[in-house]
C-alpha cells in the first residue's frame, strides 16, 4: 500500500506543467562576443556593477578585476568572464520572459517599459532611453537566445602588440 502511494505521488510529480526552476542558458559565445564588452563599457564601474557586494557584478579589463594581483589592462580570464556570464544569466531568473527579466528592465527608461535604476547619467536618465537601443537589442537578442557557459575559445584575443 505504502509502495503504491509513493509510486503515484512520483507518477503524479511528473506530470506537472511548471518549467523548472532555475536560470535560462543563453549563448556564452555570443555574451563573451558582444555582451560582455558592453557590460563593461556601462555597467561595471567600481561603484556600480563592479563591487563585489553587488548581486549584478560585471568584472574584467580596463574594470574591476576578480584577482586583484591582475594587472587593469590584461586580457579578460575564463573565470572573469564565467562570473560575469551567470551573474547575468542569474539577472534573467524568476521572469516569466527575457523582457520582463530584471536584466532587460533595469536598464531601461520607466516610459519604454524599464524599472528605476540608480545607475542614471547625468541627466537622471537610465542607460537605454527605448527598446531599439542598439546596446538593448543586443541584450535583448542575448537574453532570449539559447546556448552553453562561455569556453576558453570564445574570450577575446589579446590586444595586438604595437609594431616596433
Amino acid at each position: 500500500m505504502l509502495l503504491r502511494r509513493c509510486l503515484m505521488l512520483i507518477a503524479l510529480a511528473g506530470c506537472s506543467n511548471e518549467a523548472p526552476a532555475g536560470p535560462p542558458s543563453p549563448d556564452g559565445a555570443l555574451f563573451a562576443r558582444e555582451v560582455y564588452p558592453l557590460l563593461l563599457r556601462d555597467c561595471a564601474f567600481s561603484t556600480c556593477h563592479g563591487a563585489s557586494e553587488r548581486f549584478f557584478r560585471v568584472v574584467g579589463p580596463g574594470r574591476v578585476r576578480l584577482d586583484p594581483l591582475t594587472m587593469p589592462d590584461d586580457p579578460t580570464t575564463l573565470e572573469e568572464l564565467h562570473l560575469s556570464y551567470e551573474r547575468a544569466r542569474d539577472m534573467l531568473a524568476d521572469a516569466p520572459t527575457a523582457a520582463e527579466s530584471l536584466l532587460l528592465r533595469k536598464p531601461l527608461e520607466a516610459s519604454a517599459g524599464g524599472q528605476s535604476h540608480l545607475g542614471a547619467d547625468d541627466f537622471g536618465r537610465n542607460l537605454y532611453g527605448s527598446q531599439s537601443h542598439p546596446s538593448y537589442v543586443t541584450l535583448a537578442r542575448w537574453a532570449g537566445s539559447q546556448g552553453v557557459l562561455p569556453s576558453l575559445a570564445d574570450l577575446p584575443p589579446p590586444p595586438a602588440e604595437p609594431a616596433p
